[in-house]
């Protein structure tokens, strides 16, 4: 079996989880400028680039038999995102939501979102390419 290079189906997983995220981490920061007049709110944000950061360094135990639990590293389609409140300490009269660093937020969010994106499609492309036998 093919385990790198075009057939190499670890980007195709990292990619889908990436668009996944980025779309969820989208609509907690629209949420959190919606809510920017409403007393008391406090603004949330998405983890998951820290908890895959973690556990890139890790070393990866050898699973011998399929019942066997994952131990060390894992991959990034096992990782989970968190959706945690901010502890931030801005103060703008109302509630804890600064709109200049959500709006950057938002955009470096779709950015993100958009790189996923095309990625993904180029790499369909590319499959569907080498699958129909087309070189352009």
């Amino acid at each position: 079996m093919i385990k790198t290079g075009l057939f190499d189906n670890n980007h195709l997983s990292s990619l889908k989880k990436a668009v996944g995220v980025y779309g969820k981490r989208h609509q907690v920061t629209a949420q959190n400028i919606s809510n920017v007049q409403t007393s008391g709110y406090r603004t949330q944000k998405l983890n998951f680039e820290d908890m895959i950061n973690g556990s890139n360094h890790r070393l990866q135990g050898q699973k011998t038999h399929e019942g066997h639990l994952s131990l060390g590293k894992r991959d990034i389609g096992s990782a989970q995102e968190e959706l945690v409140e901010s502890k931030s300490n801005y103060d703008n009269g109302v509630n804890n939501v600064d709109i200049d660093h959500e709006m950057t937020e938002l955009a470096t969010t779709d950015l993100s979102y958009r790189l996923a994106t095309r990625l993904l499609s180029m790499k369909y492309s590319g499959l569907k390419k080498a699958i129909t036998g087309r070189v352009a």
